[in-house]
């Protein structure tokens, strides 16, 4: 048996190295390696692997497009970088990664649930549902690509659809915390707060520190009539995202519905403070103020809805009535 070359026994070193996660000490064994063979295809893709553990994402990137030039057939490859330039935020040149990875490879599951990442975020939810019913059928245990999948299909506004994927999801992994939120939302916007209730409670115990859960605890209180403890979580979900406009919202909706007027309408200003253009903020100041007899406040509320609402809008119309024009 031949023995090897130093190129190959310096990435043998390496390689053992980082099988340890030892990822800093390989690098200089790399290195040594890849100055001897610049075009090494074990040596570029080792060096990617290690630099993209230690979170130099750009160095990473630079290593596997030298290694995609080198092996420009092998799907994993197109795959990494694509990774790597998706923590650049480099998205764009991401998702041309993950596409080129699905064409050399078509079962590789993991680039199409990537892509499909990528699709939703540019609002394209209804391509990145066609990337998850690839990704399922190659990997119908992995529970990111059902929770993904139901939460495309929630972006979609096919509530039933997404439920069912996100069961799916539940079912292989029952603590799954994205697919108990998403859950939660679905059985929400299908009326049926009190099971929504459930799911998102259950999240919560999961991770109690995230506030759009708590937000949306809080309308499905408010939905079952429990405008006490809707408040108690509202005011938990303004601690935790104190700029989301939507909590502040919906904390004004709440107070004005316990006959708390002057709280309510500063909940509405501190919506607008963060987005002047929140429309429904502007509608629950307007509504409070007029029906509190600020007219002139209530007035001014009532036109700046108006200005930013659908002609079709039943809100406006109401608006339009309690200003008298109805």
């Amino acid at each position: 048996m031949s023995r090897p070359s130093e190129p190959e026994a310096l990435l043998q070193q390496a390689g053992a190295l980082l099988e340890q996660d030892k990822f800093a000490a390989a690098l200089p064994l790399i290195d040594r390696a890849l100055a001897l063979d610049p075009q090494s295809d074990y040596g570029l893709w080792y060096r990617g692997c290690a630099l993209s553990a230690l979170g130099r994402h750009a160095e990473a990137a630079a290593a596997y497009l030298q290694l995609s030039k080198v092996a420009p057939d092998r799907a994993i490859v197109w795959f990494n970088l694509g990774n790597s330039l998706q923590n650049l935020q480099k998205f764009e040149q991401a998702l041309q990664c993950f596409d080129l990875a699905t064409q050399l490879d078509p079962e590789l599951a993991d680039a199409w649930i990537n892509k499909g990442r990528l699709l939703d975020d540019a609002g394209r939810h209804a391509e990145a549902v066609e990337c998850y019913d690839r990704a399922v059928k190659l990997a119908p245990e992995d529970v990111v690509a059902w929770s993904n999948r139901g939460n495309s299909l929630k972006a979609l506004g096919q509530h039933k659809e997404a439920l069912a994927s996100y069961r799916k999801a539940l079912k292989l992994a029952p603590d799954d915390f994205a697919a108990l939120v998403g859950s939660s939302e679905c059985l929400l916007a299908l009326d049926r707060a009190a099971d929504a209730l459930k799911a998102v409670d259950r999240g919560l115990k999961l991770n109690p520190s995230w506030g759009p859960a708590w937000c949306n605890r809080g309308l499905m209180l408010a939905k079952l009539g429990k405008d006490e403890e809707a408040l108690e979580s509202l005011e938990k979900a303004a601690e935790l995202v104190p700029d989301a406009p939507e909590v502040w919202n919906n904390l004004g909706e709440v107070l004005a519905r316990l006959d708390r007027p002057a709280e309510a309408v500063e909940r509405f200003d501190q919506a607008l403070a963060l987005a002047d253009d929140y429309a429904p903020a502007w509608f629950g100041k307007a509504r409070v103020l007029l029906n509190g007899g600020r007219k002139k406040d209530g007035k001014a509320a009532a036109r700046r809805y108006l200005k930013l609402a659908a002609p079709t809008d039943p809100k406006a119309r109401t608006l339009r009535k309690l200003l008298g024009e109805e």
